[in-house]
Parts: structure tokens; C-alpha cells; sequence
């Protein structure tokens, strides 16, 4: 426990060296055959004898070259004829049972000879590969060769069940069938949500149970990257805005701000990134951080200057909570961060924050900006719902509903920031937005609540960090379950081609 954590004991016992008091002469030993030959013993296998393995060819020391010293010169006996002494000195003393083996395969499955040193006409056995063995050398051997054994097994019975279960064009417990109305469901469903979750109910049900009912992770690499993914560069973005919005807005204010001075905040808010960050999280080597924030600001600069003028009394947040547990209440925010949002329809509570608000109390209205690194996709206008993938423009609008007084108007727009010229794109229909998502909310609710979670469309992406679970072949397994997946998921499915 001095040298790693509990959980790392294992790997710590297996490297422990310990003095057991035998006599090693007396023990079996695991070493090259030239030391064998030091101290032979009167039992002995050697492994490998095929003709490129044993006895090595001799060549050029890659230290010492031949055109510098001749191998010669350094000694007499090449590396070949040393294995061969040491062959014969073997054979020599294993006086109670020599056993010569070798592979009749390489690693790329091509066939391979016998070593030279294979007496000819020795009697040969030919092992297969799927023999019962004599003695197991763990317990999965041991189940393998006693298949009665193995089909007593519990967790072979299980995995063979998945198996045959993933195998069959119906829908099966091991595909998400749960019972209806299980309580970790209703717990999952009745926990407050973020954009995240909805997507995740909406476009995959199966790991909206993996996730948020049995609290699956992946595994986070602590490892130095040599670049960020997309979703902490997103939160790089986002904390540059966040930053440098509220230095304008403690001094000439965000919408008074001149070009150098938007500017000037950047550059703050990026150098104390650069110091606060690689403190707290991983991040990529020093000059590739540096450029990683020089195109952070350029993004951010981009959002700040999207919009040249503002009405007069117009106020700006960035980052801007709602739905929080726990938060500091602070004057300055339009509205509490612990401020509750529900999507109108439904009993569901949502949080979140978003990439910035703009309120302008004398004309009642407010706008709420979503801000994405990418590049613009082909169609942007169209986005409302984004087939459920989209879902912050309209939870943002929702909050801003509810939270900003006097029944404001709001607009909602997207920004992607990736583009050349970036360009807002605002919702045609905030209404019938709203509306719609609280029918398609509702829907996968009822879904959850029947017992369908079932892979949705993202259970098929390379990027989703839960397809270890799912069957090692999913185009095979999805081509299997198509029919019965469309049969099951019903009108829900219309979430998909929701604009």
C-alpha cells in the first residue's frame, strides 16, 4: 500500500519478490536456453525450435558495424554455432525426458519449418488448438475442456443467453426490455435533466438506463493529450466568454465595449486560462496549449463581435445558470442560478447554462444565443430540433420564458462559431418549438415507463463511449434487430426526422 492505491493491489502482489527458502537446483526454472545450458537440468522442454527461431542467424552488430570491427575480432564464435553448443549440452544432461516444441504457424498464420535441430525421424505429436487438456492452467481452461461444467456455470449461461438473445430478430431482455414502471427508471426519469440527458433519452433510451438509472461511466484518460476533445474545447470556449463578458460588463459594459477593448479582454481571460487550467485538468504540451488558445480566442472573438450594435439598455450574461441545486445568489444575474424550469407539458425538471442572454427591460425582450465550435452543417436554417440533437436553443428559450419577468419576447438563435462568417440563426416559431418538445418529451417517457429503452440512432456512432457494451459487430446485431427496433419504438421514432 506504500507503493500504489488499494485498488492497484493485484498489480502490486504480482511484482512482490519474496524469499521462499527453496533451493533454486531443486526448483523449475523459466530462462533462455543459453542459460540453461550454465545449469542443465535432467527435465527439459525448449520452445520455439523452428527455423527462424532457433539457432539465431548471425548478422551485423548494429553497435558495432562490420566495416568498423568484424564480429570476428570481438569473438570467434558466431551466434549460430554458440546456440548449437548449447543445444547439444542441453540434450546432453536431460537425462529423464527432453520435449522439443515448436508452433506449426507464425503470428500472421503462415507455415513455418522445424528447426535444423530437430533430430530426424523424431517421433512427433501434433497438438490442436482445440484439444481437451491434460492439465487445465487456469480456471478458464479448465471450463473450457468440461463443457458439462461450463454449462452450469452461471455466467456462462448468462453470456451464452446475451449471446443467442443478440441473435434473434426479436426483442429480448438483453436488447433493454425492463419491466414497466421500475422504480430505477422512474428515479432517472424524475431527476432533474440537462440538454445532455434529453438527448441522450430522446436519440439512445438504452444508454439514457445505462447512464442515468445504473450510473455507467466511461473511463476518463488522465493522460497528457496532444489535443483537446470536442467537449472540453467547448468549455474552453465557453469559459473565455464567460470571462471576458463579465470584465467588459464591470467596466465600460459589454455593449458600450470598443473592438480593442472586447479585445483586451480576451487576451486576459485567456492568459489566466492558461495558468488555471493545466493546474486543474489535462491539457496538451506547452506550445500546443498556446495554439490551442490562440483559436479560442479567435472563436470567441468572433461571438463577441457578431453583433456590432445594441439597443440602449441592453444588458449581457454569459454562462448563465438555471436549475441549479446549489448555487451563490448574485444581484448582478437576471435570475437566481437555482431558479426551477419545467418543459411546459410535463412534470420534467431541466438546468443548464447558457452561452449568453441579452435583456433589454425597456422593450420587454430578451435573446438567448447558443454558441457550437463546429462548422456550420449543411441546412442550418432548417435546425429546430436537430432530430433531437439540438435541444439547447429551445430549453434556453423555455428558461427565459419562465425566469425573465413580464412575459417577455424571446429569440432563440444558433451560432456556429467554425464558420468563416458566422451567422445567427434564429427559431422561426419559438411556440410551436416549445411545444414540440414537450410531445416528444412526453413520448420517450412513455417509452421509458412501458420498459422500451432500446438503442436509438447514436448507439450506432463511432463517438459514443458506451458501444463496449453493446455487441462487437453492431452492424450485424442492428441489421438483425431493424425491423423489430422500428416495431417497438413505434411513433416515437418521429423524433428522428424532426427537423
Amino acid at each position: 500500500l506504500r507503493r500504489a492505491p488499494p485498488e492497484a493491489l493485484e498489480f502490486s502482489l504480482q511484482e512482490l519478490r519474496l524469499p521462499d527458502g527453496r533451493d533454486p537446483g531443486a526448483c523449475a526454472v523459466w530462462c533462455p536456453a543459453s542459460h540453461l545450458a550454465a545449469a542443465p537440468r535432467p527435465f527439459v522442454r525448449l520452445l520455439g525450435l523452428t527455423t527462424r527461431s532457433w539457432p539465431r542467424r548471425a548478422g551485423e552488430d548494429p553497435l558495432m558495424p562490420s566495416h568498423i570491427l568484424s564480429r570476428e575480432a570481438l569473438d570467434a564464435e558466431s551466434i549460430s554455432d554458440h546456440d548449437r553448443r548449447a543445444f547439444e549440452l542441453v540434450c546432453a544432461y536431460a537425462t529423464g525426458g527432453l520435449v522439443l516444441s515448436r508452433s506449426r504457424r507464425n503470428a500472421q498464420g503462415g507455415l513455418q519449418a522445424a528447426s535444423p535441430l530437430v533430430p530426424q525421424g523424431a517421433n512427433t505429436t501434433a497438438l490442436k488448438r482445440a484439444r481437451i487438456p491434460g492439465h487445465a492452467f487456469s480456471a478458464a481452461d479448465r471450463l473450457l475442456a468440461r463443457p458439462p461444467e461450463a454449462a452450469n456455470s452461471p455466467s456462462v449461461r448468462i453470456a451464452d443467453a446475451c449471446w443467442r438473445d443478440w441473435r434473434n430478430p426479436g426483442v429480448t431482455g438483453h436488447d433493454g426490455r425492463v419491466r414497466a414502471n421500475h422504480p430505477m427508471m422512474a428515479r432517472a426519469i424524475g431527476d432533474v435533466q440537462s440538454a445532455t440527458s434529453l438527448r441522450v433519452m430522446l436519440r439512445d433510451p438504452l444508454a439514457f438506463v445505462w447512464r442515468y438509472a445504473l450510473g455507467w461511466r466511461s473511463l476518463v484518460e488522465d493522460e497528457q493529450p496532444l489535443s483537446l476533445d470536442a467537449r472540453t474545447y467547448g468549455e474552453l470556449i465557453h469559459d473565455v466568454l464567460k470571462r471576458a463578458v463579465d470584465a467588459l460588463e464591470a467596466g465600460p459594459g459589454y455593449e458600450k465595449a470598443a473592438r480593442h477593448e472586447i479585445e483586451a479582454a480576451l487576451d486576459a481571460a485567456c492568459a489566466a486560462i492558461g495558468a488555471q487550467w493545466p493546474l486543474e485538468r489535462s491539457t496538451p504540451p506547452l506550445l500546443l496549449w498556446r495554439h490551442t488558445l490562440d483559436a479560442a480566442r479567435e472563436l470567441a472573438l468572433k461571438a463577441l463581435t457578431l453583433d456590432e450594435a445594441f439597443q440602449p439598455g441592453t444588458r449581457s450574461w454569459t454562462e448563465l445558470a438555471f436549475g441549479q441545486t446549489e448555487a451563490a445568489a448574485d444581484p448582478k444575474f437576471l435570475w437566481p442560478p437555482t431558479a426551477q424550469v419545467i418543459i411546459p407539458g410535463t412534470a420534467v425538471r431541466i438546468r443548464g447554462s447558457i452561452d449568453r442572454v441579452d435583456y433589454n427591460a425597456a422593450r420587454n425582450g430578451v435573446r438567448v444565443s447558443d454558441y457550437k465550435t463546429g462548422a456550420e452543417p449543411t441546412k442550418a436554417d432548417e435546425i429546430v430540433l436537430g432530430r433531437g440533437a439540438e435541444l439547447q436553443r429551445v430549453l434556453y428559450a423555455i428558461a427565459a420564458r419562465q425566469l425573465v419577468p413580464d412575459d417577455p419576447r424571446v429569440i432563440a438563435r444558433l451560432v456556429f462559431l467554425g464558420a468563416d462568417q458566422p451567422k445567427p440563426y434564429r427559431l422561426p416559431d419559438v411556440d410551436q418549438a416549445i411545444a414540440d418538445i414537450g410531445a416528444h418529451v412526453t413520448s420517450a417517457i412513455d417509452l421509458l415507463n412501458r420498459g422500451v429503452a432500446l438503442p436509438g440512432p447514436d448507439a450506432r456512432e463511432d463517438w459514443n463511449d458506451l458501444r463496449l457494451a453493446l455487441p462487437a459487430s453492431p452492424t450485424m446485431y442492428f441489421q438483425i434487430k431493424q425491423a423489430a427496433l422500428a416495431r417497438a419504438f413505434g411513433d416515437f421514432a418521429n423524433i428522428w426526422n424532426a427537423r
